[in-house]
């Protein structure tokens, strides 16, 4: 049994993931919380990672109550519920450590596939946003110089939302060297922030999401 935490502000939409899930077979819902967002203040933050093997939240914002999430189950897999059309708000997701992004009205059967597929531990885009995120960018886009091998591997791991303290702990470096790498990134790539340079750099085929 794939055990399930659902999170969303609104107890209606808690309510409508919760049903759909637990009708699928193989899952089980273990708790249902607004977003983090919404937590009461003064007060522990929920166990969130008490027996849970994946998360399915429709966030109020975006990657902040993602990351908040996966700090506080690293252990989980988190599934982003959000509007279709809207690159930025999946990379933002991506970079916040989920491992999924789903439309809002995903039915039943789809959002069981995917809470199945990332229990496995593959990443689930919705098909006509993983389309545009990996579709190449015009000749008129790409500009900059290449990447080189070492900042090809930095950009891979700031594309799995990982801070630089980490980054340098993987590649066996400085946190300073991490951050002399993360601006010449986005100096190449002409990106103003680290999550347009994973974007910029998927589309290009820089980074596997």
């Amino acid at each position: 049994m794939t055990r399930v935490l659902v999170v969303a502000n609104r107890p209606a939409v808690r309510a409508g993931l919760a049903a759909l899930l637990a009708s699928e077979p193989g899952i089980v819902v273990v708790d249902q919380l607004p977003d983090p967002a919404h937590w009461p203040e003064g007060e522990p933050a929920p166990a969130v990672g008490r027996a849970t093997e994946v998360v399915v939240i429709d966030p109020a914002t975006g990657a902040a109550e993602v990351e908040e999430l996966a700090a506080l189950a690293p252990a989980a897999r988190i599934i982003v519920l959000g509007p279709l059309g809207d690159e930025a708000r999946l990379v933002s997701a991506l970079a916040g450590r989920a491992w999924g992004y789903l439309p809002r009205d995903a039915e039943g059967a789809q959002l069981a596939a995917a809470v199945r597929a990332v229990a496995s531990g593959m990443v689930v885009i919705e098909h006509t946003l993983a389309g545009r995120l990996v579709a190449p960018l015009p000749a008129s886009e790409l500009g900059g110089d290449e990447l080189t091998p070492r900042e090809r591997e930095v950009l891979q791991l700031i594309a799995l939302g990982l801070p630089n303290k980490t980054i340098a702990q993987r590649l066996g470096i400085s946190e300073h060297t991490v951050k002399f790498h993360v601006a010449a990134i986005l100096g190449r790539l002409g990106a103003a922030s680290r999550t347009e340079a994973v974007r910029i750099g998927a589309r290009r085929g820089l980074v596997v999401l």
